[in-house]
């Protein structure tokens, strides 16, 4: 069984190249500020918005699907990360910007994900 850190890298991982197939270019991964990190900022050049992914993976529900796990506190720090982080690149205010999740749940057996991409958490 992986490690809680195991498992956020291998999710993360999967998620970059699960975006990456959907045409999103990928700025940056694990983006730290103060008080946490963005998992992956990426630009969907369809809609040409930056988008800031939060990566949830688990192995079983015993605490709850990925989705749950994105509760109010979390999007307002992404919302407070997600501006810092547009400010500090020296991007127009009128840039277009989102919050999207990529949940994943990992078969450990068969070694399989069921990956979904929620968009506008």
């Amino acid at each position: 069984m992986p490690t809680k850190k195991q498992l956020g890298a291998q999710g993360e991982d999967l998620a970059v190249k699960f975006l990456a197939g959907k045409g999103y270019l990928i700025l940056e991964r694990n983006y730290y500020i103060q008080s946490g990190e963005i998992d992956i900022i990426a630009q969907d050049k369809k809609a040409n918005d930056i988008v800031f992914v939060e990566v949830k993976a688990r192995t079983n529900n015993e605490y709850g699907t990925p989705e749950e796990s994105v509760d109010e506190a979390k999007r307002h720090f992404l919302e407070r990360a997600g501006e810092r982080y547009l400010s500090q690149k020296g991007y127009p205010a009128f840039q277009d910007y989102r919050f999207d999740l990529v949940a994943i749940d990992l078969n450990m057996q068969t070694r399989m994900a069921n990956i979904r991409h929620i968009k506008y958490i």
